[in-house]
């Protein structure tokens, strides 16, 4: 994905699996290159939702992951410790990668 199309994902709005909106995407989070994370923004916290396998629709990011899931989803600082980059990975059920995440400056 160039870097257009990651800009593209901002201020899209959020949608869990069964197409309940969650909040519009605040900030990305790559591996590589790659949009992994998205944060989004709810009611009261920003929370990191796993986009892999996530598609775009008219301005809408839906995502593999139910409301509830991301709801219950450990809250994380700016800056993302190595502790909670686990957690997040523990808590969706996902393999934590060797690399970093980068947080992706907008273009």
């Amino acid at each position: 994905m160039d870097r257009t199309a990651v800009d593209l994902l901002y201020d899209c709005d959020l949608l869990d699996r069964y197409g309940e909106r969650i909040g519009p995407v605040a900030e990305l989070w790559l591996d590589d290159g790659r949009p992994l994370w998205a944060a989004v923004r709810t009611d009261d916290a920003t929370t990191l939702v796993p986009i892999r396998g996530a598609q775009v629709r008219d301005r809408r990011l839906v995502v593999p992951v139910a409301k509830q899931e991301i709801e219950e989803a450990p809250r994380v600082g700016a800056e993302l410790s190595e502790v909670e980059h686990v957690e997040l990975h523990d808590h969706y059920g996902l393999t934590v990668p060797a690399q970093r995440l980068v947080r992706h400056e907008r273009g």
